[in-house]
């Protein structure tokens, strides 16, 4: 009987471990793929808490405010059914009650991390250690592809400004390194202990990740990269850095340095945004100025939007759909043209503009109050990667800084994946401390 419950763990283990470890890798096959793999993970969860009666973890206050949030998004989606298209007087026929239904998978996935990973830091640690490989590789291949122009199974970015590596036409590889590279590198200096060579290795690394997200020409995430760096070397214990800390800032700012004279196409990019506000005459006054910035007109349409509807916005990804209106063209701005996209790319212009202040609230009064709580205990326990992942949710919610949408599926599984992270620290952080 023991051999048997023996065989049945072992199993569950591999199940769990390849689940989970697969999920940077499932980001990168596609959303269909990455959507599957969630899906798997909260089937196999639902089935297990089945078969053994366990619904405990459904018991609690962030379960209901989770449930909360996704009663009101199919809601909202059943009070905008139809846009109405104001010019033509037609109806739009896209209905956002499927994406709103199949949030659920993000909820439930929030918890069975938290359930399956809680009892074993053996099965945590190989999960860790799967997402370190997969994040090196990409790293390396951030550093190819600057270096040769193409990445090493030979795709080639659009811009000579920008890095696709395995993302084949897609320039995202910076965000997705951001949501992962600072968790395995956090996992890193929780396992270095006492020997010397790998603090060593642990140090360059975290210099690496922070070079690597500048090469990939990504500005608004190495803005935030530079704020998660920045509190994970104010907050991460002096023993565990090689050098003291000045001379470790001393050697990133070197390669810094030598990268911009390296790569020319990357520094010019990374100076763009400031370059353009400098050449503007100094007569002219600072709406002109912001109107001459693309995502001022993505940022000032969907407020636009909010102020029109703001109390249940217009619906889950109508933004994409009302933007359109002619109401919403403004002269002031350079690109109004182009105000138009699938997302206003900045999540609280989202969620007003889509959700109004009712469901901004009841997301944001969730988000908060579990990322306070978060921090107060990793102020307790001190564990770089709970800090890390409330690091990544923290600068993601930063206002004003562009960043991708946060109903997408790509986007948003990094992000839910960095959450369930900050949740389980939050939940069970005692056994792996």
């Amino acid at each position: 009987m023991n051999l048997i419950k023996s065989k049945r763990k072992n199993y569950n283990d591999i199940i769990l471990v390849g689940l989970f470890a697969f999920l940077p890798i499932s980001l990168i096959l596609g959303n269909a793929i990455s959507n599957l793999n969630i899906f798997l993970i909260d089937i196999y969860f639902l089935a297990f808490c089945l078969y053994k009666k366990n619904w405990n973890w459904s018991k609690n206050i962030f379960f209901y405010s989770f449930i909360l949030i996704w009663i009101y998004l199919i809601f909202n989606s059943l009070l905008n059914p139809m846009i109405i298209n104001e010019e033509y007087n037609i109806f739009n026929t896209y209905h956002p009650l499927n994406r709103s239904i199949f949030f659920i998978r993000f909820i439930i996935f929030i918890f069975a991390f938290e359930f399956f990973l809680r009892s074993s830091k053996e099965i945590f640690n190989k999960i860790m250690f799967v997402w370190l490989i997969v994040i090196s590789i990409l790293i390396f291949d951030v550093f190819f592809e600057r270096i040769f122009g193409f990445n090493i199974l030979g795709f080639t970015s659009p811009s000579s400004k920008r890095i696709v590596s395995f993302f084949k036409d897609e320039l995202v590889i910076g965000g997705y390194l951001l949501g992962f590279a600072f968790i395995t590198s956090a996992y890193l200096f929780e396992n270095i202990k006492k020997n010397f060579n790998k603090k060593i290795f642990t140090n360059l690394f975290f210099i690496t990740i922070f070079i690597g997200i500048y090469l990939t020409g990504e500005r608004s995430n190495f803005a935030k990269c530079i704020i998660i760096a920045s509190f994970i070397f104010v907050f991460i214990d002096k023993k565990l850095i090689f050098l003291n800390k000045k001379k470790i800032i001393l050697i990133a700012l070197t390669i810094f340095v030598i990268s911009n004279l390296l790569f020319k196409d990357v520094y010019n990019r990374q100076l763009e945004f400031i370059n353009r506000i400098k050449l503007m005459k100094n007569e002219q006054s600072y709406v002109y100025k912001l109107g001459l910035i693309k995502h001022t007109a993505h940022y000032t349409t969907a407020w636009n939007i909010f102020t029109d509807y703001p109390l249940f916005g217009v619906g889950v990804k109508n933004f994409r759909h009302v933007c359109s209106y002619e109401k919403y063209f403004d002269i002031k701005l350079k690109h109004t043209a182009s105000r138009c996209s699938t997302h206003p790319h900045q999540i609280h212009f989202e969620i007003l503009s889509e959700l109004g202040i009712f469901g901004y609230l009841i997301i944001f009064t969730t988000i908060f109050y579990i990322l306070v709580k978060s921090f107060c205990i990793y102020l307790k326990k001190r564990n770089l990667i709970h800090l890390s992942s409330i690091l990544y949710i923290f600068a993601s919610l930063i206002p004003l800084l562009p960043s991708g949408s946060f109903f997408s599926s790509f986007y948003g599984t990094i992000f839910w994946i960095n959450f369930s992270i900050v949740y389980f620290f939050s939940k069970r952080i005692n056994h792996l401390t």
